[in-house]
């Protein structure tokens, strides 16, 4: 009986030794994650309505942080997480709609009344010429809180390896899908889809652009607009990429960019300025602007081109106060009509916000890690803007 008490004992004295030092770690670890932004310039009121969402690179891990202007929160590992950020609004909102679906920020689209998800096809690798493949569409009438689902046949019977969904829009009660195929030679096809949901109809399936590849020259499609933007976007912009197979690195020696009317369905290319394409370290889109930017030592330079009024801008060239040793961004963003640019300047991080249209810069801060222990690396994924 002394034995087994004893045992007891030392069970419970490991049981609290591992409690209180869990305790510790959880605690030392929320302390390690402490950022907050120092204004240099600007408002404060262009940062007091955002939330960060960061992944960060701090000792041996990886962990997701979200930050705002005062405080930081520590979600979890990234490599334990089941449900993105931005999904769970939906998923808090919508759980019976959204129950059984896949987090892709592709496959859905938004507005105030209407939730719409596509599933995509599965096991494209099966499809052989000659085959097709449905459209699937989930529609939730967010007013009347009631769903609609009903499955549409492509009439594409196209040799494909993979099938996914670039973009999802609507415009006067049509569902425009970019749909890329790939096959496993490495070419691609990128089409526009449209279906009139009133009637539950396929109208049409337009090929927009076909990339091949042969013995010298690889082609690809790229898309830029966010894949976190789930509302209505009035441009696609895509770019065709020829790469040189005989070069040791691949390089790209043509990027041409076009612009897809998602009302009109019309197509327009957009000529880069001069030795744009040999600098471009950030593109992105937001609404009517292709945001394409790069950064030296002495400086970051932004480039705007107002698609609507096929014209670019002046340049916007920002001289950095501090020397920057490796001229890259860390990261960038876009989010209604605000850029977003994080470097990395003598071991800080520094957020620049510009206004898109205006050219100006709203505000400069440097991310402060008040209990900062060793170097980390820090990078933005998305913006979100908090509701007041």
């Amino acid at each position: 009986m002394k034995k087994y008490w004893q045992l007891l004992l030392i069970a419970g004295i490991i049981v609290v030794t591992f409690t209180v030092h869990y305790i510790q770690v959880v605690n030392a670890k929320d302390k390690e994650y402490d950022f907050t932004f120092e204004k240099i310039s600007g408002d404060d009121k262009y940062i007091d309505s955002l939330m960060f969402e960061t992944s960060v690179e701090y000792g041996i891990g990886y962990n997701l942080l979200l930050i705002s202007k005062d405080e930081s929160t520590l979600i979890e590992s990234i490599h334990n997480r089941t449900v993105p950020i931005m999904f769970q609004r939906l998923i808090d909102e919508h759980k019976s709609f959204m129950r059984g679906k896949a987090f892709i920020e592709n496959n859905y689209f938004e507005d105030e009344t209407k939730l719409i998800y596509m599933n995509e096809p599965e096991e494209g690798w099966k499809i052989k010429e000659g085959d097709t493949y449905s459209y699937e569409v989930d529609i939730l009438d967010k007013v009347k809180d009631e769903k609609t689902s009903f499955t549409i046949e492509s009439q594409l019977k196209n040799r494909y390896n993979w099938v996914f969904y670039n973009d999802i829009t609507v415009a006067d009660n049509e569902l425009k899908l970019i749909v890329k195929q790939m096959d496993n030679d490495g070419s691609e096809k990128m089409y526009q889809v449209i279906i009139d949901l009133k009637k539950q109809q396929l109208l049409s399936e337009t090929l927009l652009e076909e990339a091949t590849t042969d013995d010298t020259t690889r082609r690809s499609i790229d898309s830029y607009n966010s894949y976190s933007n789930l509302d209505h976007e009035k441009y696609h912009v895509y770019s065709i990429n020829s790469f040189d197979l005989k070069s040791p690195e691949q390089d790209i020696f043509s990027r041409q960019f076009s612009a897809l009317n998602t009302e009109t369905n019309e197509i327009t290319d957009i000529q880069l300025p001069e030795g744009l394409d040999q600098n471009m370290q950030s593109i992105e889109v937001d609404d009517n602007y292709l945001v394409i930017a790069y950064s030296t030592k002495e400086e970051i330079v932004i480039y705007r081109y107002n698609i609507g009024q096929q014209r670019w801008l002046e340049p916007i060239t920002v001289p950095y106060s501090e020397k920057v040793l490796i001229p890259e961004f860390n990261s960038t963003a876009s989010l209604n009509g605000k850029f977003y640019v994080m470097t990395e300047v003598n071991n800080d991080f520094v957020l620049k916000i510009f206004d898109i249209e205006q050219g100006t810069l709203l505000y400069e801060g440097k991310l402060i890690n008040n209990n900062v222990k060793q170097k980390y690396y820090i990078h933005i994924t998305d913006v979100y803007e908090l509701e007041k």
